[in-house]
Parts: C-alpha cells; structure tokens; sequence
C-alpha cells in the first residue's frame, strides 16, 4: 500500500468515526467528539470553556496519530490474513478496537486531574459503534483498492 492510499484511508475511516460522534453528539445532546474530549484532557479546560487552537489542534493530531496506529495493524491483516477482509470481520476488528478504545480512555480520564464531566456511559457505547465506523471506513478503502 502505497503513501497516498494510506492517507486516503486513513482520513476516511478518521473522518466517519469523527461524523458518527458529532451526529451521536447532536442526537444524544452530550459531547462525544473524540478530538474535543482529547483536546479538554490536555488543556484541563471543562466542557463549557473555550479552547485555544493549540489544543484544537493537538486533539487532532492526537486522534489521527491513534487512528494511523490502528490503520497499520488493520493494514497488516489485510495484506496477511483474510480476517478482515469481509464486512464480519472488519466489523469485529471495530468491536475489538472499541474496546481498547473504551480500556485508554478510561486509564486517560483516570490519570488526568481536572478530566471533563461526560456521560461516560453514553460516550463508552458509541465508542464501539464509531470505532465499528472506522474499522468499515478502512474496509472501504481497501476493497476499492485492491
């Protein structure tokens, strides 16, 4: 897999997990975007504060930099396995990554002191599903280039 296909993928899978937080984020009336949440731990900032593009900025990097960790391991059972090279599979691989997902993001809120007051149940759940979301973001891509 070449650079550009790999960036492809990676902003498709990032990008639909980020759009099925905000849609959840508007439908359930919570803050479910990964990039803000990562964004108010690293400022200590609430919520309801303003955030400088600084952390704006680091809570995107921070998401893509985890979404290309997991994009190379997906990469590396595309290219030498045919576990998820089925819809099934990816959508178990999603499963699998949300729930890693749910185990850092509890060590994170854990181990940061002024950590944002969510629903932490309501963000647990639809982390599954975005990560469901990425995991077929990345299937998509694949399937199309070969």
């Amino acid at each position: 897999m070449n650079i550009s296909s790999y960036l492809l993928a990676l902003f498709t899978s990032v990008g639909a997990m980020t759009l099925f937080s905000a849609l959840m984020s508007v439908i359930l009336k919570y803050e479910l975007r990964e990039n803000i949440l990562l964004s108010k731990v690293m400022s200590g900032h609430s919520l309801n504060q303003k955030e400088s593009p600084k952390y704006v900025t680091l809570g995107w990097l921070v998401h893509f930099l985890i979404g290309g960790f997991f994009l190379m391991i997906y990469t590396y059972l595309w290219l030498n396995t045919a576990l998820i090279q089925h819809v099934l599979g990816s959508i178990v691989y999603g499963v699998i990554i949300g729930i890693l997902g749910i185990l850092g993001w509890t060590i994170l809120f854990k181990i940061t002191p002024n950590s944002p007051r969510i629903n932490y149940k309501v963000f647990y759940m639809q982390l599954i599903a975005a990560h469901i979301f990425y995991s077929l973001g990345n299937f998509l891509i694949f399937s199309l280039l070969g």
